[in-house]
């Protein structure tokens, strides 16, 4: 339960300079008060601790399974597999790269 709690508190901190610059913008720049800001509060509490339980289900679930892989695959010493690893992640970096590029998903 502390580690939840103390990921609740990294996922706020994190989201804290977003939050910060968009309610600059709102209130000093726009010169205008934050509409619907009961429920603009509770969306940013319902964003941090959804961030939160999704950045600990990947600590719980798939880091483990990622970690488990590398250690098998370094332990083979299949340097094939491990070419095509390393081949097949910076294809796909650079697919998801140039789709941001485009604008498209």
């Amino acid at each position: 339960m502390q580690a939840l709690f103390k990921s609740l508190l990294g996922s706020f901190r994190d989201l804290l300079p977003i939050i910060l610059v968009i309610g600059f913008f709102q209130v000093i720049v726009l010169q205008q008060p934050l509409p619907n800001w009961i429920s603009i509060t509770f969306g940013l509490v319902l964003v941090v601790v959804g961030l939160t339980l999704f950045v600990y289900g990947l600590d719980m679930g798939l880091f483990p399974i990622g970690e488990s892989m590398a250690h098998s695959l370094a332990h083979k010493g299949s340097l094939g597999w491990l070419i095509c690893v390393c081949l097949l992640t910076w294809l796909w970096h650079h697919h998801c790269r140039t789709c941001a590029h485009r604008g498209g998903g």
